[in-house]
């Protein structure tokens, strides 16, 4: 199987490629906004800033957590609420 990796600071990249089917995070840290999204197939990585409304229409999908971090030994996301 075949999995698309989207990395992106246009959000709406971002919201194309998400759907309920998927699970996503994002933290805020100064005006930038961090955000992963997972499905089956599709992981989309977006790190920028977004508008008022972008910024509720990803509160409204989205798990807001305390960190996201990648750990490059592990090969893993850390997510921290």
């Amino acid at each position: 199987m075949v999995t698309l990796v989207v990395r992106t600071s246009k959000a709406g990249t971002l919201f194309e490629h998400m759907h309920e089917l998927g699970t996503a995070f994002f933290c805020k840290e100064d005006e930038d906004y961090y955000v992963v999204y997972y499905a089956t197939n599709r992981q989309v990585y977006f790190k920028g800033k977004l508008t008022e409304d972008e910024a509720q229409r990803l509160k409204d999908n989205a798990t807001e957590v305390k960190s996201i971090e990648y750990d490059k030994f592990k090969d893993e996301l850390q997510i921290e609420e």
